[in-house]
Formats: C-alpha cells, structure tokens, sequence
C-alpha cells in the first residue's frame, strides 16, 4: 500500500509542476501587455492632456482700465484741469516779497510758482486774486508767476516768445496775455534787466488810474528783486499737481 501512494505521487508532482509554470507564463505575458498599454496611455497623453481630450482655450485677456483721473486738490486751492495733468493753484498775500522769496513760500506748501497754460486759467486766476483784494481792503494788486525771460531774448523777440514757465509742468504761450508794450526789458543798474513777471489785479476789475495802459489779468515783464510796485499789495500764485 505504501508503495502505490508513493508511485502516485511520484506521477502526480510533474504534473502539478508543469500547470503551475504554464499559468505563470500566461500571467506574465498579460502583465507585460497591461504595462505596454499603460505606458502607451501615458505617453499619448502628452500631447493632448485631460486622457487624450484637446485643452480648452484660454479665456481672453481683459484690458485694464484706465488711470483715475487725479482731480485732488487742497480745500483752498483751484483745479485747473490740464492733458498733461490735472493742476492745483492758490493765491495768497505776500506782503513786500520778491520773486524769490515768493518761490521759497511755494516750495513749503510742497509747490512752485504757477505758470498759466491757457487764457481761461489767466483769467481764472485774476478773478481768484480779485476776490483775495476784498477780503484784505486792496485797491490793486501784483501776483507773482513762475516765469522768466529767455537767455536768447533780452530783446527783439515776439511777446509770446520771450519768456518760458518755470514750475516744470505748464507748456505754450497761450497764458502769456500782456499789457501794452510789454514785456518792455527795461534795465536797471542795481536790478538789471526785468526777468520776471507778475499779473496786475484791479479791484474794478478793468483798470486802474495809476496803470493806464494795463488791464485787469494782464501780465508785465518785472525786476525780479523787486518788492514794491506802486504799493505793497504783492501776491503770489503756486502750483502743484492734483492727486
């Protein structure tokens, strides 16, 4: 009896052996087919994404809006509205200074002195300058621009063309509206000759007796240094950038 179970298995181990290599071979070949599909999956997707499907578009760019306009001025100063800018002025009492003293008092409010880029601001300006007349019981009045006389035109150039603004902002000749026969150049020995210039201001709002050929909101040529003119109603006119 011993002998016929040792003779089975003798006849039944190659057998067993020989089906269990046949089922590793089967499985190893659908492994290696599995792994080829997954990495021909994988590479394939690289060229579309999302498992093959095309990449949407992308949304269009929105154009930016534009810049605010700055229109931010301090409670007591003008807007001036500007192209290059929108600009802020005040007008204020300056007993008895000169060019440059009135340009250092702008300075300390953050500004320089104003130039005038079209007739409207002159005009605007004078009529600021009028109503500061009242509330400080003058008859006339002189304000101090940011302006000066070309190197190259101590005479025989146009009106308009002789002098430029100063306060690094305003632009063309349409706020230069002189009087009669100026900017006139005069010189003077101690002085030299008249390199500034200020806007006379009549309280009548046209002219005054003491200035015949001069109208109200006009502009003269004038001796920088100079303190007093006909009396010591002296303002000054500064300007800064709105925010």
């Amino acid at each position: 009896m011993k002998l016929s179970i040792l003779i089975f298995f003798c006849f039944l181990c190659p057998i067993l052996a020989a089906i269990g290599a046949i089922g590793i071979y089967n499985g190893g070949g659908d492994s290696s087919r599995s792994s080829s599909w997954s990495s021909e999956s994988h590479e394939g997707g690289h060229g579309h994404g999302h498992g093959g499907r095309p990449r949407p578009p992308r949304p269009p760019v929105r154009p930016r809006p534009p810049p605010r306009e700055k229109t931010n001025c301090p409670a007591d100063w003008m807007l001036f509205k500007r192209t290059q800018g929108n600009w802020c002025v005040k007008v204020t009492v300056g007993m008895g200074l000169n060019q440059f003293q009135a340009e250092q008092q702008c300075v300390a409010l953050g500004a320089k002195l104003t130039g005038l880029q079209t007739d409207e601001e002159r005009l605007r300006l004078a009529e600021a300058a009028k109503s500061l007349m009242f509330l400080n019981g003058f008859g006339q009045a002189t304000v101090w621009l940011g302006c000066k006389r070309k190197a190259s035109c101590s005479a025989g150039c146009p009106a308009k063309e002789t002098f430029d603004w100063t306060d690094g902002q305003t632009t063309g000749t349409d706020g230069f509206t002189w009087a009669l026969a100026q900017p006139s150049g005069n010189f003077h020995p101690v002085w030299g000759r008249e390199e500034c210039c200020h806007q006379f201001v009549f309280s009548i709002g046209t002219t005054n007796p003491m200035w015949p050929n001069i109208f109200h909101g006009q502009l003269d040529d004038v001796w920088c240094p100079v303190q007093v003119i006909g009396s010591n109603n002296k303002m000054f006119a500064c300007g800064k950038l709105a925010t």
